[in-house]
């Protein structure tokens, strides 16, 4: 078969790395992973020792001009085209206005939207070469329903439109444009962006969470890597355009329903 190439955005961790990890299944595909942080990378080996020779890591910033710039030109002189990119990178800062400062705001904003439409507008031409390709943006349901963060749930909101918006302006390259948008997923998000202390703090935040998920469960990141790993194949070949919720019904959780 022929190789496919997919490039991860914040491929080293969390979300990102269940879905590099999925994809390397394949032994057909290349997989790219971007990471701010050489310490997680190594994190990532040595939590899934069978990446090694496996993934092409790069480091840099999605939210700098000239980082995109460089994953671009290494891509570009390894394979030649991409098949599939995952805007996965985000970070997530707690609070109201009265709690983010505005650099928290605009820090959030570099990252979680204007980093994935530097990136894709930056790996454009290679998407194009793929004349088939898919992008799949990592959004989250706190876009369509008011989280703790008012910077994250803003910049997600963005990041749906950004999506709605690409599925027509670049549907004529015959590209792919899709959203999901996960609930609460155990990763390292909430602990490596110190929304809390401590891993004790972490699993106390998971419990009071779960009456909120009718499916009696929170996610896992398997649970979104199988879907962004459907939307960037072939068999997803007619949907463009969606925003997905994949939350195990949070986003329409009502407690006024009696208990079962």
């Amino acid at each position: 078969m022929d190789q496919k190439v997919f490039l991860i955005s914040g491929g080293s961790s969390g979300l990102g790395l269940a879905i590099v990890e999925k994809l390397i299944r394949q032994p057909e595909n290349a997989v790219i992973s971007t990471s701010r942080s050489n310490e997680k990378i190594k994190r990532a080996l040595e939590q899934y020792p069978s990446l090694k020779g496996k993934v092409l890591f790069l480091t840099g910033d999605v939210s700098k001009p000239e980082d995109c710039t460089k994953i671009k030109e290494q891509i570009e002189s390894r394979y030649g085209k991409l098949h599939g990119l995952v805007n996965n990178a985000g970070v997530l800062t707690k609070g109201g206005m009265e709690m983010v400062s505005y650099d928290q705001w605009k820090f959030n904003l570099e990252v979680n939207l204007n980093g994935p439409y530097l990136l894709t507008q930056t790996l454009l031409p290679l998407l194009k070469k793929a004349k088939g390709a898919s992008i799949v943006n990592v959004s989250s349901i706190a876009s369509v329903r008011p989280g703790s963060s008012v910077a994250y749930s803003v910049s997600k909101a963005g990041l749906d439109m950004l999506t709605e918006f690409l599925a027509g302006d670049l549907g004529p390259y015959k590209i792919r444009v899709n959203s999901i948008n996960p609930g609460l997923v155990k990763t390292n998000i909430h602990l490596d962006n110190q929304i809390v202390k401590d891993r004790e703090a972490y699993e106390n935040l998971l419990k009071n969470a779960l009456p909120r998920y009718p499916i009696g469960r929170i996610g896992e990141p398997e649970d979104i890597a199988n879907l962004a790993v459907f939307l960037l194949s072939d068999q997803a070949d007619w949907i463009t355009g969606s925003i997905i919720k994949i939350d195990g019904g949070a986003a329409v959780f009502n407690d006024l329903i009696p208990p079962k």
